[in-house]
């Protein structure tokens, strides 16, 4: 009873929050101006030590006007925060108490924005994509699943010892935000298998590994999972994010985690629990109910170049023909499953 209370107070507080959330309610590229100390922002690597550094962001309104606010910019992340991996790591961008109630940014504390991993090479640019594809991918079949906005950016140096350079990336969905919308409360305790999550979300969430070939995550350890309580339930979610490692995006920098016998990430193995054909026929054929929207997503996408869609799409094409086999997807996908 305590607990239903607590999760009850913050839906209602931070739902006053998410009801004026705009930023994702829109799917239409944003065009942002960052201005900040850049050279020591990119440099501020150490996670132990790593600050925020003051700047603004600008962007543009539909109507051609824009809007400038104040925030403060942290390096965040593993791989791609190393400078040795990455030209220009992730941020969390946090916007000011007193500017943040602004249009598009109207309610949000702070945000995970992805960046490209080398600034300097434009191949780069369609990893970054197919990477925002697959959130995109993952939202048409679940609403708990983190909601991403493309932006273009344009980086400028207020020392002017980097030259200003455009870039693109992504904005993730905050927790808080996501609590909201879901009615959920977070739960960070590890060791939590898989089979003690919700049943239907985990096979859908394995599943979609599976279809986008993603190793790189673990429930127990919440690695590039996070767990949450729905309202008025005892059984956690797993929520997938960080997407950059799977056979899908496929960029240069990638391999398969060394306890995962395979040579590339783009080949698949099943990471999901043992279950019978019949078990995962209803996550199965959501999968299959969702197939066309998913094409649809890829083909109408104006960011991927024809190289890269046709890749993406001959790779669907691939994990679909294996779900419409129950003897594929004995033979090529639970044969890997885990049993404890």
């Amino acid at each position: 009873m305590v607990r239903f209370f607590i999760i009850l107070f913050f839906v209602v507080c931070s739902g006053q929050v998410f009801s004026q959330v705009k930023l994702f309610s829109s799917h239409e590229p944003l065009r942002i101006s960052i201005v900040t100390d850049l050279r020591a922002l990119i440099r501020d690597v150490d996670t132990s030590t790593a600050r925020y550094h003051a700047g603004t962001l600008s962007y543009i309104h539909p109507d051609g006007t824009s809007t400038t606010i104040k925030v403060k910019l942290r390096t965040r992340g593993i791989f791609r925060r190393n400078r040795q991996n990455c030209t220009l790591p992730p941020l969390t961008v946090k916007f000011n108490a007193d500017t943040s109630a602004q249009a598009e940014f109207d309610g949000i504390n702070k945000l995970k924005l992805v960046n490209v991993c080398k600034r300097s090479k434009l191949s780069y640019n369609q990893y970054l994509v197919k990477e925002y594809l697959a959130y995109r991918m993952y939202n048409l079949l679940t609403d708990f699943s983190f909601r991403v906005r493309f932006v273009f950016i344009s980086y400028i140096d207020i020392n002017s010892k980097i030259e200003p350079f455009e870039s693109v990336g992504f904005f993730i969905e905050d927790v808080k935000l996501f609590h909201a919308r879901t009615n959920s409360v977070p739960l960070k305790t590890l060791g939590i298998v898989q089979d003690a999550t919700n049943r239907s979300a985990i096979d859908l969430m394995t599943i979609f590994q599976y279809m986008i070939s993603n190793t790189d995550w673990s429930v127990p350890k919440l690695h590039n999972i996070k767990l949450v309580l729905p309202n008025n339930s005892l059984v956690p979610i797993a929520i997938p994010y960080d997407f950059d490692f799977c056979g899908f995006v496929n960029p240069p920098y990638t391999k398969p985690p060394e306890i995962i016998p395979i040579t590339h990430v783009t080949q698949r193995y099943y990471r999901g629990f043992c279950r019978s054909s019949a078990e995962l026929e209803p996550s199965v054929a959501h999968f299959i109910k969702t197939k066309d929207d998913i094409y649809y997503l890829i083909q109408s996408d104006t960011l991927l170049n024809s190289k890269h869609k046709s890749h993406v799409i001959n790779y669907l094409d691939d994990f679909f023909n294996i779900i419409s086999s129950p003897k594929l997807i004995q033979n090529q996908m639970l044969i890997n499953c885990r049993s404890n």
